[in-house]
């Protein structure tokens, strides 16, 4: 029958279970437990030997996981979502997968699967994900071939191979891929965009800023250190308090949730000069989703497909898909907007009707004690330190007046409770302010002398306008918690977020991550420029894409013909015939004596050669060959050990002459 074997559907599990990890752990629960379920229904099948599921039964899975679907996503439109539908339908295959042909078609859509995982993360670990997939596919592969091959016997021979001769195997077969892999890698004409895009439309969620700001949206990226970009200064860095990145900026408030502005989306800024203090940098930013792009305050000038706001932020007509590089640079001592319109005034002083009664109250008492604009900033800046405020993860749910209820009744909370507290009393004394999202602070790796910029390094902090100095960075967080400004967000609890949150711990993830800027540079962003630069040694870097390609070809036909006899010298796992293998001793040891014979030589045949050359041997080479010719075919064959002792016991001597 055309059925799989109990090994091979235990290589298919092992198989797909490495395919849908990566997606397993972004889905929803629910999700997950539709994805589980079906897979260790089929495991214990297989080892208990359970009948297949009725028809009805499949179908109401089918049914359960299509509607935990919707009810986790929505719709289908979205690249997670769409993987989802994909990872949960294949466990549910393997819940009827008891032929050849359904192993097979598993097989393959668990390889795309794995090729889809690469759409949401490139790092160098995702190089060892898809070889673990690929050397698994093979050996399934393997498998299913050897039961067809010997369906029409029922089930094919026992194979004694270990779990390492069968991984081995498909090694040596990945092994034989990689120099021509490499090959089109190196040589493939490259364009200076790719030629793929992901439609915006499908584009979701993904771990990062937001296009908006309420409470608790970026304290939720504290327990995310995945990285958000990196930097390559050209001269010395800037002090760690200085670090302020610049990302959206949010002028719309009402009442809960801070938004941007027509103006500050839609109006460019006017050219910032270059000043003395003129800061030069690079920047290799993750993909994010996103159309903003990262600078120190004040960007000198937008990167190429990129326009300056008006409020200084760096957008870009597409959202950042893939891992993407710029040069900025930055004037610190650059005087943001020294004469404020008044529609601009308008649109930062604006507030909801009603809106937070009791800090309203407040602040009309101290504007009244306190005129000056500069003055009432630092009274607000001096009652946030004074007072028992608490920078705090456990921040409790606000309700319909947020700032009311952390200035009076809470007191503790992330960056964005304190800057949205902050704004909302300057507009009430009538100060112009806004709120800025981005990321503070960084950590230096010494090996590969850059910053890394990690999501947990995210921050929100408050500008205000003041006459004379115009747009000026406040940041009242510093005021309840200067360690965060001065050392970092993790400097700033006492307690670690996770088990492996440890101080030597966190220094070997961020000195090691020099291998992912290392894998970005020379593999993810390996493009026009970077080939031009692998060549340039070799005089090669003026090459046409028609002569790139010719020299792909003839790099693949000499690799072709190097490896052909690696192919052809590849066995498949198994173990020799344990009769053969100690005839072939035999055989040896008489060469060793001077006596050489044909492969086609019969045992008798042999025994009456070799003894003639070998008279004194006469007696234990008959006796070996007997023994041989009747365990071969004999009905009733002597046991092993006894040719196994004598031919152990042989030894011949070369014939003198």
């Amino acid at each position: 029958m055309n059925i799989p074997g109990h090994k091979t559907v235990l290589w298919l599990i092992a198989m797909f279970s490495v395919a849908m990890l990566p997606q397993m752990l972004r889905m929803p629960l629910p999700l997950i437990v539709m994805t589980l379920l079906p897979l260790l229904w089929r495991l214990a099948a297989e080892l208990r030997g359970w009948k297949p599921l009725p028809a009805l039964a499949r179908h109401g899975m089918t049914a359960a996981g299509l509607v935990a679907l919707f009810a986790s996503y929505g719709n289908l439109t979205g690249r997670r979502a769409a993987v989802s539908l994909l990872t949960v339908m294949l466990a549910l295959k393997l819940v009827e997968c008891y032929r050849i042909r359904d192993a097979r078609l598993v097989v393959s859509f668990s390889l795309f699967l794995a090729a889809t995982q690469f759409l949401f993360e490139q790092g160098v670990l995702m190089l060892f994900y898809g070889g673990a997939v690929i050397v698994l596919a093979l050996v399934t592969l393997t498998h299913l071939q050897r039961s067809e091959a010997w369906a029409h016997q029922g089930k094919p021979p026992a194979v004694k191979a270990s779990i390492f001769s069968e991984l081995g195997f498909s090694l040596r077969l990945l092994a034989l891929a990689v120099p021509i892999g490499l090959a089109f890698f190196l040589f493939f004409p490259r364009l200076a965009s790719p030629l793929w895009g992901i439609p915006e439309t499908t584009l979701d969620s993904k771990s990062g800023l937001s296009d908006s700001m309420s409470p608790g949206s970026i304290q939720q990226l504290f327990m995310d250190d995945s990285p958000a970009f990196r930097v390559v200064f050209d001269g010395a860095i800037p002090s760690q308090s200085d670090l302020y990145w610049r990302g959206p900026v949010f002028w719309r408030f009402d009442g809960k949730t801070w938004k941007g502005s027509f103006y500050g989306r839609n109006i460019e800024a006017d050219q910032v000069p270059a000043g003395e203090r003129t800061l030069d940098y690079s920047v290799q930013l993750e993909p994010n989703e996103r159309k903003w792009l990262f600078a120190l305050d004040y960007p000198v000038s937008a990167p190429q497909d990129a326009r300056l706001t008006l409020d200084y932020q760096i957008l870009r007509r597409d959202p950042v898909l893939q891992l993407m590089e710029y040069s900025v640079s930055s004037n610190p001592d650059h005087v943001d907007m020294p004469q404020l319109k008044q529609t601009l005034r308008a649109e930062a002083i604006a507030l909801p009707e009603g809106s937070s009664p009791r800090t309203r109250s407040l602040v009309e008492r101290w504007r009244q004690e306190t005129p000056g604009d500069l003055a009432f900033v630092r009274r607000v800046l001096n009652y946030f330190s004074q007072e028992e405020f608490y920078y705090s993860l456990e921040s409790p749910l606000l309700g319909n007046q947020p700032v009311d209820e952390f200035l009076f009744d809470t007191r503790q909370g992330y960056c964005e409770h304190f800057s949205s507290a902050f704004t909302v009393m300057m507009r009430l004394a009538g100060i112009p302010a806004r709120v800025v999202t981005g990321y503070q602070g960084g950590w230096f790796n010494d090996f590969g002398n850059y910053l890394l910029v990690r999501q947990s390094d995210a921050h929100a902090w408050v500008e205000v306008w003041l006459p004379q100095s115009g747009w000026t960075r406040v940041d009242p967080t510093a005021s309840v918690s200067p360690a965060r400004i001065q050392q970092g967000p993790l400097s700033a609890f006492g307690a670690p977020r996770h088990l492996l949150d440890f101080g030597w711990i966190l220094k070997l993830r961020n000195g090691t991550d020099i291998l992912q800027q290392r894998w970005n540079d020379w593999v993810i962003e390996y493009g026009a420029r970077r080939q031009e630069t692998l060549f340039s040694p070799f005089g090669m870097d003026r090459l046409t894409p028609v002569q790139l390609v010719l020299i792909l070809f003839v790099a693949t036909a000499i690799l072709s013909i190097l490896l052909i006899p690696l192919v052809l010298r590849i066995r498949g796992p198994g173990q020799k015939d344990p009769v053969q293998r100690i005839w072939q001793k035999f055989i040896r040891r008489l060469r060793s004596a001077g006596f050489e014979s044909l492969p086609s030589t019969g045992a008798m045949e042999l025994a009456e050669a070799a003894s003639i050359r070998l008279p004194r041997q006469s007696e234990s080479i008959y006796r070996i060959a007997g023994l041989y010719t009747r365990y071969r075919y004999s009905p009733s064959p002597p046991p092993l050990h006894d040719l196994k002792q004598a031919v152990k016991e042989f030894h011949p001597t070369r014939k003198a002459g």
